[in-house]
């Protein structure tokens, strides 16, 4: 476990760091708050978790949707691919 966690957690803090410094910096409030009886504290914690959460949660769906949207893009028509291409060969023009 302790191979696969800090593993984990890097390739999730590299994927979104916005999100994930914001949920680092909630819970470690809510903890703070919660250890030192500040309940001020503690609910700005969980609030500032639950946001980024939501942000997250709110970017996976944005990007699932962009990717279903985009449909393939075929830059030669299927029909070019059986008409020769023109030889363009330099001896026959020589150069000015």
């Amino acid at each position: 476990m302790n191979a696969i966690f800090p593993t984990v957690l890097k390739r999730l803090y590299r994927k979104e760091p916005i999100s994930s410094f914001l949920i680092v910096v909630g819970a470690v409030d809510a903890v703070l708050g919660g250890v030192n009886e500040i309940g001020t504290l503690m609910i700005l914690g969980l609030l500032t978790s639950g946001v980024a959460i939501g942000y997250r949660w709110w970017c996976i769906q944005q990007s699932e949707t962009i990717a279903d949207r985009k449909s393939k893009q075929l830059y030669l028509t299927p029909s070019s691919n059986q008409t020769p291409l023109p030889n363009l060969d330099r001896r026959r023009h020589p150069p000015l």
